[in-house]
Protein backbone atom coordinates (compact mmCIF):
# COMPACT_ATOMS: atom_id res chain seq x y z
CA UNK A 1 0.00 0.00 0.00
CA UNK A 2 1.45 3.45 -0.78
CA UNK A 3 2.87 5.43 2.11
CA UNK A 4 0.25 8.17 1.98
CA UNK A 5 -2.74 5.79 2.49
CA UNK A 6 -3.87 5.64 6.15
CA UNK A 7 -3.09 2.53 8.18
CA UNK A 8 -6.16 0.35 9.09
CA UNK A 9 -7.43 0.90 12.63
CA UNK A 10 -5.95 -1.79 14.85
CA UNK A 11 -9.38 -2.99 16.07
CA UNK A 12 -10.93 -3.46 12.59
CA UNK A 13 -10.49 -6.11 9.98
CA UNK A 14 -9.50 -5.26 6.42
CA UNK A 15 -13.06 -6.01 5.25
CA UNK A 16 -14.63 -3.61 7.78
CA UNK A 17 -12.05 -0.93 6.89
CA UNK A 18 -12.92 -1.16 3.18
CA UNK A 19 -16.68 -1.19 3.90
CA UNK A 20 -16.34 1.97 5.96
CA UNK A 21 -14.53 3.70 3.11
CA UNK A 22 -17.27 2.76 0.63
CA UNK A 23 -20.18 3.49 2.98
CA UNK A 24 -18.90 6.83 4.22
CA UNK A 25 -17.53 7.79 0.78
CA UNK A 26 -14.35 8.88 2.53
CA UNK A 27 -11.32 10.05 0.60
CA UNK A 28 -7.65 10.29 1.50
CA UNK A 29 -4.77 12.39 0.23
CA UNK A 30 -3.51 9.93 -2.35
CA UNK A 31 -4.81 6.67 -3.87
CA UNK A 32 -8.54 5.81 -3.63
CA UNK A 33 -9.61 2.23 -2.83
CA UNK A 34 -12.48 0.77 -4.88
CA UNK A 35 -14.23 -2.59 -4.37
CA UNK A 36 -17.46 -4.22 -5.50
CA UNK A 37 -17.83 -6.64 -2.59
CA UNK A 38 -16.07 -7.09 0.65
CA UNK A 39 -14.80 -10.51 -0.39
CA UNK A 40 -13.88 -9.44 -3.90
CA UNK A 41 -10.57 -8.08 -5.14
CA UNK A 42 -9.26 -4.72 -4.01
CA UNK A 43 -7.97 -2.37 -6.71
CA UNK A 44 -5.80 0.69 -6.15
CA UNK A 45 -6.26 3.68 -8.47
CA UNK A 46 -3.46 6.21 -8.00
CA UNK A 47 -4.52 9.83 -8.09
CA UNK A 48 -3.01 11.72 -10.97
CA UNK A 49 0.07 13.73 -9.99
CA UNK A 50 1.38 16.64 -12.05
CA UNK A 51 4.46 15.83 -14.08
CA UNK A 52 7.56 17.53 -12.71
CA UNK A 53 9.71 18.59 -15.66
CA UNK A 54 13.41 19.25 -15.16
CA UNK A 55 14.27 22.89 -14.67
CA UNK A 56 15.63 25.45 -12.23
CA UNK A 57 12.33 25.50 -10.32
CA UNK A 58 12.50 21.76 -9.62
CA UNK A 59 15.92 21.85 -7.91
CA UNK A 60 16.12 22.71 -4.21
CA UNK A 61 19.43 24.17 -3.01
CA UNK A 62 19.78 24.55 0.76
CA UNK A 63 22.82 26.62 1.78
CA UNK A 64 23.79 26.96 5.43
CA UNK A 65 26.88 28.29 7.16
CA UNK A 66 29.13 25.45 8.28
CA UNK A 67 31.27 25.83 11.41
CA UNK A 68 30.02 29.33 12.40
CA UNK A 69 32.98 29.84 14.76
CA UNK A 70 35.22 31.06 11.96
CA UNK A 71 37.01 34.43 11.98
CA UNK A 72 35.15 37.57 10.91
CA UNK A 73 36.26 41.18 10.35
CA UNK A 74 34.14 43.91 11.92
CA UNK A 75 34.76 47.48 10.72
CA UNK A 76 35.33 49.07 14.15
CA UNK A 77 35.79 48.15 17.78
CA UNK A 78 32.89 50.35 18.98
CA UNK A 79 30.69 47.25 18.74
CA UNK A 80 32.60 45.72 21.66
CA UNK A 81 30.46 47.87 23.95
CA UNK A 82 27.54 45.71 22.81
CA UNK A 83 28.86 42.12 23.12
CA UNK A 84 26.98 38.94 22.14
CA UNK A 85 24.29 37.84 24.59
CA UNK A 86 22.60 34.56 25.39
CA UNK A 87 19.14 34.16 23.91
CA UNK A 88 16.35 32.46 25.87
CA UNK A 89 16.98 28.72 26.01
CA UNK A 90 20.69 28.98 25.16
CA UNK A 91 23.49 27.76 27.40
CA UNK A 92 26.87 29.48 27.92
CA UNK A 93 29.00 28.93 24.84
CA UNK A 94 26.01 28.94 22.47
CA UNK A 95 26.12 32.68 21.77
CA UNK A 96 25.98 33.22 18.01
CA UNK A 97 29.16 35.28 17.69
CA UNK A 98 29.16 34.99 13.90
CA UNK A 99 25.61 36.34 13.61
CA UNK A 100 26.46 39.10 16.11
CA UNK A 101 29.50 40.12 14.06
CA UNK A 102 27.53 40.15 10.80
CA UNK A 103 24.92 42.30 12.50
CA UNK A 104 27.71 44.83 13.17
CA UNK A 105 28.82 44.90 9.54
CA UNK A 106 31.22 41.98 9.80
CA UNK A 107 32.24 39.75 6.92
CA UNK A 108 33.96 36.37 6.83
CA UNK A 109 37.74 36.52 7.01
CA UNK A 110 39.89 34.35 4.72
CA UNK A 111 37.25 31.62 4.31
CA UNK A 112 33.51 31.12 4.08
CA UNK A 113 32.47 27.57 4.97
CA UNK A 114 29.11 26.35 3.65
CA UNK A 115 26.99 23.23 3.78
CA UNK A 116 25.24 22.91 0.41
CA UNK A 117 22.47 20.34 -0.09
CA UNK A 118 21.09 19.88 -3.61
CA UNK A 119 17.79 18.00 -4.12
CA UNK A 120 16.30 16.93 -7.44
CA UNK A 121 12.51 17.51 -7.37
CA UNK A 122 11.93 16.61 -11.03
CA UNK A 123 10.81 13.26 -12.52
CA UNK A 124 14.04 12.73 -14.44
CA UNK A 125 17.65 12.10 -13.54
CA UNK A 126 19.86 15.19 -13.34
CA UNK A 127 23.63 15.42 -13.69
CA UNK A 128 25.41 18.26 -11.88
CA UNK A 129 27.67 19.66 -14.57
CA UNK A 130 29.17 22.60 -12.70
CA UNK A 131 29.23 24.19 -9.26
CA UNK A 132 31.22 27.39 -8.97
CA UNK A 133 31.32 30.84 -7.39
CA UNK A 134 30.22 33.82 -9.43
CA UNK A 135 32.02 36.99 -8.35
CA UNK A 136 29.59 39.89 -8.04
CA UNK A 137 32.07 42.50 -6.82
CA UNK A 138 35.72 42.73 -5.83
CA UNK A 139 37.32 45.45 -3.68
CA UNK A 140 40.14 46.11 -1.25
CA UNK A 141 40.24 43.84 1.79
CA UNK A 142 38.37 45.24 4.79
CA UNK A 143 40.16 46.72 7.79
CA UNK A 144 39.05 46.51 11.40
CA UNK A 145 39.02 44.03 14.27
CA UNK A 146 39.33 40.28 13.75
CA UNK A 147 36.74 38.39 15.82
CA UNK A 148 36.14 34.73 16.62
CA UNK A 149 34.97 32.54 19.47
CA UNK A 150 37.04 30.03 21.41
CA UNK A 151 35.97 26.62 20.09
CA UNK A 152 34.35 23.97 22.23
CA UNK A 153 36.44 21.17 20.74
CA UNK A 154 34.33 20.11 17.74
CA UNK A 155 35.13 21.07 14.16
CA UNK A 156 34.44 19.70 10.72
CA UNK A 157 36.92 19.26 7.90
CA UNK A 158 35.59 20.47 4.54
CA UNK A 159 36.69 18.47 1.52
CA UNK A 160 35.95 20.92 -1.32
CA UNK A 161 37.34 24.41 -1.94
CA UNK A 162 36.72 27.46 -4.11
CA UNK A 163 39.55 29.96 -4.68
CA UNK A 164 37.90 33.39 -4.82
CA UNK A 165 41.11 34.98 -6.09
CA UNK A 166 40.31 33.43 -9.48
CA UNK A 167 38.07 35.22 -11.98
CA UNK A 168 35.88 32.09 -12.40
CA UNK A 169 36.36 30.14 -9.16
CA UNK A 170 35.94 26.40 -9.77
CA UNK A 171 35.32 23.66 -7.22
CA UNK A 172 38.36 21.56 -6.28
CA UNK A 173 38.59 18.53 -4.03
CA UNK A 174 41.20 18.80 -1.28
CA UNK A 175 42.76 16.27 1.06
CA UNK A 176 41.11 16.59 4.46
CA UNK A 177 44.45 16.44 6.30
CA UNK A 178 46.97 18.25 4.09
CA UNK A 179 44.42 20.58 2.41
CA UNK A 180 46.24 19.98 -0.88
CA UNK A 181 44.27 19.63 -4.09
CA UNK A 182 43.31 16.15 -5.19
CA UNK A 183 43.58 15.47 -8.92
CA UNK A 184 44.72 17.64 -11.82
CA UNK A 185 41.24 18.88 -12.75
CA UNK A 186 38.33 20.53 -10.88
CA UNK A 187 36.10 18.19 -8.90
CA UNK A 188 33.16 18.04 -11.31
CA UNK A 189 35.42 17.61 -14.35
CA UNK A 190 36.45 14.20 -13.07
CA UNK A 191 33.53 13.19 -10.82
CA UNK A 192 30.05 12.17 -11.99
CA UNK A 193 27.34 13.54 -9.67
CA UNK A 194 23.96 12.18 -10.83
CA UNK A 195 20.74 12.71 -8.91
CA UNK A 196 17.70 10.45 -9.26
CA UNK A 197 14.22 11.95 -8.71
CA UNK A 198 13.92 13.19 -5.10
CA UNK A 199 17.55 12.30 -4.38
CA UNK A 200 19.79 14.73 -2.46
CA UNK A 201 23.54 15.33 -2.41
CA UNK A 202 25.37 17.32 0.29
CA UNK A 203 28.63 19.20 -0.18
CA UNK A 204 30.86 20.94 2.36
CA UNK A 205 32.48 23.85 0.56
CA UNK A 206 35.16 26.26 1.74
CA UNK A 207 35.54 29.46 -0.28
CA UNK A 208 38.89 31.07 0.45
CA UNK A 209 40.54 34.40 -0.32
CA UNK A 210 43.78 36.12 0.70
CA UNK A 211 44.19 39.64 -0.68
CA UNK A 212 40.84 41.23 -1.60
CA UNK A 213 37.22 41.43 -0.43
CA UNK A 214 34.85 39.47 -2.64
CA UNK A 215 31.06 39.51 -2.90
CA UNK A 216 29.87 36.29 -4.51
CA UNK A 217 27.14 33.70 -4.95
CA UNK A 218 26.96 30.04 -5.90
CA UNK A 219 25.99 28.94 -9.42
CA UNK A 220 24.95 25.36 -10.27
CA UNK A 221 24.52 23.96 -13.78
CA UNK A 222 22.49 20.77 -14.40
CA UNK A 223 21.89 18.54 -17.40
CA UNK A 224 18.68 16.48 -17.69
CA UNK A 225 18.46 13.07 -19.36
CA UNK A 226 17.08 14.70 -22.50
CA UNK A 227 20.26 16.76 -22.85
CA UNK A 228 18.74 20.09 -21.82
CA UNK A 229 20.94 22.20 -19.53
CA UNK A 230 19.78 24.82 -17.04
CA UNK A 231 21.36 27.02 -14.36
CA UNK A 232 20.34 27.51 -10.73
CA UNK A 233 21.44 30.66 -8.90
CA UNK A 234 20.49 30.56 -5.19
CA UNK A 235 19.57 33.97 -3.84
CA UNK A 236 22.12 34.04 -0.99
CA UNK A 237 24.98 36.53 -1.40
CA UNK A 238 28.20 36.06 0.57
CA UNK A 239 31.12 38.40 1.37
CA UNK A 240 34.59 37.15 2.20
CA UNK A 241 37.58 39.41 2.92
CA UNK A 242 41.27 38.66 2.85
CA UNK A 243 44.04 40.33 4.83
CA UNK A 244 44.34 44.07 4.06
CA UNK A 245 47.74 45.58 3.33
CA UNK A 246 47.46 47.70 6.47
CA UNK A 247 46.80 44.64 8.67
CA UNK A 248 44.04 43.86 11.17
CA UNK A 249 43.79 44.76 14.86
CA UNK A 250 42.84 43.96 17.47
CA UNK A 251 42.42 40.18 17.26
CA UNK A 252 39.60 39.14 19.57
CA UNK A 253 38.23 35.77 20.69
CA UNK A 254 34.91 35.42 22.48
CA UNK A 255 35.66 33.70 25.80
CA UNK A 256 32.24 32.23 26.50
CA UNK A 257 33.40 30.47 29.69
CA UNK A 258 34.44 33.68 31.50
CA UNK A 259 32.11 35.16 34.13
CA UNK A 260 30.85 37.37 32.65
CA UNK A 261 31.75 36.30 29.09
CA UNK A 262 34.07 38.73 27.33
CA UNK A 263 36.47 39.15 24.43
CA UNK A 264 40.11 38.16 24.85
CA UNK A 265 42.83 39.89 22.85
CA UNK A 266 44.68 37.12 21.10
CA UNK A 267 46.58 36.08 17.99
CA UNK A 268 45.18 34.34 14.92
CA UNK A 269 47.34 31.41 13.78
CA UNK A 270 46.14 30.63 10.29
CA UNK A 271 49.17 29.00 8.68
CA UNK A 272 49.62 31.75 6.07
CA UNK A 273 49.40 34.82 8.31
CA UNK A 274 49.42 35.56 12.04
CA UNK A 275 47.60 38.83 12.86
CA UNK A 276 47.88 40.16 16.38
CA UNK A 277 51.36 38.78 17.12
CA UNK A 278 53.24 41.51 19.07
CA UNK A 279 56.62 39.74 18.69
CA UNK A 280 56.62 38.17 15.22
CA UNK A 281 59.32 35.90 13.90
CA UNK A 282 60.96 38.12 11.30
CA UNK A 283 61.37 36.56 7.87
CA UNK A 284 64.53 36.40 5.81
CA UNK A 285 64.70 39.81 4.14
CA UNK A 286 64.54 40.22 0.40
CA UNK A 287 67.95 41.19 -1.02
CA UNK A 288 66.65 44.58 -2.17
CA UNK A 289 65.35 45.41 1.31
CA UNK A 290 68.59 44.29 2.97
CA UNK A 291 70.42 46.70 0.69
CA UNK A 292 68.03 49.57 1.47
CA UNK A 293 67.51 49.05 5.21
CA UNK A 294 70.46 46.94 6.43
CA UNK A 295 69.61 45.10 9.65
CA UNK A 296 66.05 46.40 9.42
CA UNK A 297 65.45 44.61 6.12
CA UNK A 298 63.46 41.83 7.87
CA UNK A 299 61.26 44.46 9.54
CA UNK A 300 60.40 46.01 6.18
CA UNK A 301 59.87 42.55 4.69
CA UNK A 302 57.36 41.72 7.44
CA UNK A 303 55.66 45.12 7.00
CA UNK A 304 55.38 44.88 3.19
CA UNK A 305 54.06 41.30 3.32
CA UNK A 306 51.68 42.11 6.24
CA UNK A 307 53.10 39.25 8.28
CA UNK A 308 52.15 36.53 5.80
CA UNK A 309 54.24 33.42 5.24
CA UNK A 310 55.24 31.03 2.48
CA UNK A 311 53.94 31.59 -1.07
CA UNK A 312 51.56 34.33 0.12
CA UNK A 313 54.49 36.34 1.45
CA UNK A 314 56.29 36.07 -1.89
CA UNK A 315 53.18 37.19 -3.79
CA UNK A 316 52.77 40.25 -1.59
CA UNK A 317 56.44 41.19 -1.85
CA UNK A 318 56.31 40.80 -5.62
CA UNK A 319 53.44 43.30 -5.69
CA UNK A 320 55.05 45.76 -3.26
CA UNK A 321 58.71 45.91 -4.30
CA UNK A 322 58.13 47.61 -7.70
CA UNK A 323 56.13 50.25 -5.84
CA UNK A 324 58.97 50.68 -3.32
CA UNK A 325 61.46 51.31 -6.16
CA UNK A 326 59.18 53.92 -7.67
CA UNK A 327 58.62 55.57 -4.29
CA UNK A 328 62.38 55.67 -3.64
CA UNK A 329 62.94 57.37 -7.01
CA UNK A 330 60.18 59.85 -6.12
CA UNK A 331 61.87 60.73 -2.81
CA UNK A 332 65.20 61.24 -4.58
CA UNK A 333 63.60 63.53 -7.17
CA UNK A 334 61.90 65.53 -4.41
CA UNK A 335 65.12 65.81 -2.43
CA UNK A 336 67.01 67.04 -5.49
CA UNK A 337 64.12 69.39 -6.39
CA UNK A 338 63.53 67.83 -9.80
CA UNK A 339 59.87 68.84 -9.68
CA UNK A 340 58.81 67.72 -13.15
CA UNK A 341 60.28 64.27 -12.66
CA UNK A 342 58.77 64.06 -9.17
CA UNK A 343 55.29 64.92 -10.49
CA UNK A 344 55.60 62.25 -13.17
CA UNK A 345 56.75 59.61 -10.68
CA UNK A 346 53.98 60.55 -8.22
CA UNK A 347 51.31 60.16 -10.92
CA UNK A 348 52.87 56.86 -12.04
CA UNK A 349 52.80 55.50 -8.48
CA UNK A 350 49.10 56.38 -8.09
CA UNK A 351 48.07 54.94 -11.43
CA UNK A 352 50.01 51.67 -11.35
CA UNK A 353 49.29 50.55 -7.80
CA UNK A 354 46.24 50.38 -5.53
CA UNK A 355 46.25 53.13 -2.93
CA UNK A 356 47.04 50.85 0.07
CA UNK A 357 50.10 49.38 -1.67
CA UNK A 358 51.28 52.78 -2.91
CA UNK A 359 51.00 54.26 0.59
CA UNK A 360 52.76 51.27 2.15
CA UNK A 361 55.59 51.45 -0.41
CA UNK A 362 56.07 55.19 0.12
CA UNK A 363 56.35 54.67 3.90
CA UNK A 364 58.89 51.86 3.41
CA UNK A 365 60.99 54.01 1.06
CA UNK A 366 60.72 56.97 3.44
CA UNK A 367 61.91 54.94 6.43
CA UNK A 368 64.76 53.36 4.47
CA UNK A 369 65.93 56.81 3.41
CA UNK A 370 65.50 58.07 6.97
CA UNK A 371 68.19 55.66 8.21
CA UNK A 372 70.85 57.62 6.32
CA UNK A 373 69.45 61.12 5.82
CA UNK A 374 66.69 61.41 8.40
CA UNK A 375 63.01 61.89 7.69
CA UNK A 376 62.56 64.78 5.24
CA UNK A 377 60.91 67.87 6.72
CA UNK A 378 57.12 67.99 6.36
CA UNK A 379 56.68 64.21 6.55
CA UNK A 380 56.70 63.64 10.31
CA UNK A 381 53.04 64.32 11.06
CA UNK A 382 51.74 62.34 8.09
CA UNK A 383 54.07 59.43 8.80
CA UNK A 384 53.10 59.31 12.48
CA UNK A 385 49.39 59.26 11.62
CA UNK A 386 49.84 56.42 9.13
CA UNK A 387 51.94 54.28 11.44
CA UNK A 388 49.51 54.78 14.35
CA UNK A 389 46.54 53.64 12.25
CA UNK A 390 48.31 50.70 10.61
CA UNK A 391 48.53 47.45 12.61
CA UNK A 392 51.12 46.01 10.21
CA UNK A 393 53.46 48.89 11.09
CA UNK A 394 53.82 47.77 14.73
CA UNK A 395 56.87 45.75 13.65
CA UNK A 396 58.64 48.98 12.58
CA UNK A 397 59.08 50.38 16.11
CA UNK A 398 62.77 49.38 16.39
CA UNK A 399 63.43 51.01 13.01
CA UNK A 400 61.67 54.20 14.07
CA UNK A 401 63.71 54.30 17.30
CA UNK A 402 66.95 54.03 15.30
CA UNK A 403 65.88 56.86 12.99
CA UNK A 404 64.93 59.05 15.98
CA UNK A 405 68.42 58.62 17.48
CA UNK A 406 70.14 60.05 14.41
Amino acid sequence: MPQDAPDPPPTSSVETFVENLVTDRATVNGPVLQTGTVHGGVHVHSAARPVRPAGAETVDVLIEYFEPGQWLVIPACAALDDPPILLPGQRPGEEDVADWARGHGGVDFATTELSVTVTNRSDTHLTLRDLRAQVVDRAEALTGALVSRLPQGVSGVPELELDLEQERPALWEVDELTRRRVGARPFLDRTHVRLAPDESQRFIITAQIRRTCCTWQLVLVFRADDGAEFTVRPAQIFRTSGLPVTGLAPVLRWAWFEDPPRFWQDQARLGWCNPGNPCPDLPVAARELRKRAGRFGPHLTHFLSTGTTGPEQQLRLAAALPAVRLAADLLTADRKKRHTEADRLRADLRQRFPHPIAAQAYVAALLAAGLTRGIPPGHHEQLTAYLTATPAAEVLRPMLAAIARR
